[in-house]
């Protein structure tokens, strides 16, 4: 049982990093990228919010992803 406890919680754990990455990157894309502002209709009132959710989203992601990953090491 520890053992599939450990390889969950690593895929887990990598997974979260990544989705966190991913949203980080992605609230990059949106800041930097007027084309992408256009597709997701996102206003310049709007633009600071959804930045700011989203980087606060990927960094807890990262965070909770490494504590799971080193937690089982």
């Amino acid at each position: 049982m520890g053992k599939v406890r450990k390889t969950i919680s690593l895929l887990i754990g990598g997974i979260q990093c990544g989705l966190g990455v991913l949203a980080s990157v992605f609230a990059y894309l949106v800041y930097a990228d007027s084309w992408m502002r256009g597709l997701l209709a996102v206003t310049s009132e709007e633009l600071y919010i959804s930045m700011f959710l989203l980087l606060v989203f990927g960094i807890f992601s990262v965070f909770s992803g490494l504590l799971l990953v080193n937690k089982e090491r």
